[in-house]
């Protein structure tokens, strides 16, 4: 194996030790960009509208367990 690695860095005309240093460097993954979140006042109008489809119904701070939110739904879909 170092041998097929030697003849490959003489092909470059590196030594073995800056070839492998060169390959490393090649093929190591480059840093991941980090992305940061944009708030949705600074997205297009369009981006908003499309969030605020798929936004679900939060409940209230003082309806923790859900009761007053579950009330309100039974009593739309079953009042005339």
């Amino acid at each position: 194996m170092y041998n097929q690695a030697k003849d490959y860095a003489k092909a470059d005309g590196m030594s073995v030790e800056e070839w492998v240093a060169m390959l490393i460097t090649r093929f190591t993954p480059a840093k991941k960009k980090k992305f940061k979140m944009k708030k949705i006042e600074e997205l297009s109008p369009e981006l908003q509208a499309l969030i605020g489809f798929a936004k679900p119904n939060v409940p209230n701070d003082d309806d923790i367990n859900g009761d007053m939110a579950r009330t309100e739904y039974l009593t739309a879909k079953y009042s005339l």
